[in-house]
């Protein structure tokens, strides 16, 4: 019976594991600019500057948990993780106009109310 058990939940975790969505940093790029451009209605030269910040943003945030260089406990460093998230916002800031960003801003306190990851911006 132990045997039974253990041989069910190693399958339930190899299913687990195999379950998640392994995402690369250009779709992590991609789906984040995607969600912009749903809100905000960017122009294609919006699209590119946005796509091209967060494909490099993404690669340096994988490139960092991979050689585990978060710091703090679970690997964040909350600092520079704040730090980042400004820079992030002054450049999305910078790219959109009044009005997208006031739409952008407008998503990201619904989403930071509750309404989380799961439904995208403009949902």
């Amino acid at each position: 019976m132990k045997k039974l058990i253990f041989g069910l939940f190693a399958l339930l975790m190899t299913t687990c594991a195999f379950a998640q969505p392994q995402f690369n940093a250009e779709d992590m790029a991609k789906m984040r600019v995607d969600r912009i451009k749903e809100t905000c209605k960017t122009t294609d030269a919006q699209y590119k500057k946005l796509y091209d910040y967060f494909l490099k943003d993404s690669q340096q945030m994988m490139e960092m948990f991979q050689n585990n260089q978060g710091g703090g406990p679970g690997g964040f460093d909350m600092e520079a993780m704040q730090k980042r998230m400004q820079e992030q916002e002054k450049f999305i800031k910078s790219v959109l106009t009044a009005d997208q960003y006031k739409k952008y801003d407008e998503e990201m306190q619904r989403m930071r109310q509750g309404g989380g990851f799961g439904g995208g911006f403009g949902r």
